[in-house]
């Protein structure tokens, strides 16, 4: 399977986009360009008409454009849990899942799964890559 990284202008949009949206879940979708094989995740995406509660975020899929550079999806878990909730699973978009747990630090508080929930190892990649 292809290297996932993500870059650190992502990682602290993501991070600090949790901060600000505490105690309710974010939501992203998540950009990413290929580099040799890899996937580079570098840009947040906004979904249309989302909605962000306490215990859930989500948005309709019907109402996004075609965008096959959409890989991944971001969303927040204000408990610090970050492993995939059912509801989790029911709902993929995308190759990837990050799940940015509570206390929103560092890239430590970010987890990543594939499709079916099972743990992805990723890394920071340079803004060039």
């Amino acid at each position: 399977m292809a290297a996932l990284k993500i870059t650190k202008t992502l990682v602290q949009s993501m991070l600090e986009y949790s901060k600000d949206t505490y105690p309710n879940e974010m939501l992203l979708l998540l950009r990413a360009k290929r580099s040799g094989g890899d996937y580079v995740l570098y840009q947040a995406v906004f979904a249309p008409f989302m909605f962000s509660g306490p215990h859930s975020a989500t948005y309709n899929p019907y109402h996004l454009p075609v965008d096959l550079s959409i890989v991944a999806t971001a969303h927040s878990h204000p408990s610090g849990v970050k492993i995939p909730s059912h509801e989790d699973l029911l709902h993929p978009y995308g190759r990837y899942m990050l799940i940015v747990g509570f206390p929103f630090r560092g890239s430590e508080d970010i987890a990543a799964f594939d499709g079916k929930g099972h743990a992805v190892g990723w890394e920071l990649a340079d803004e060039e890559d």
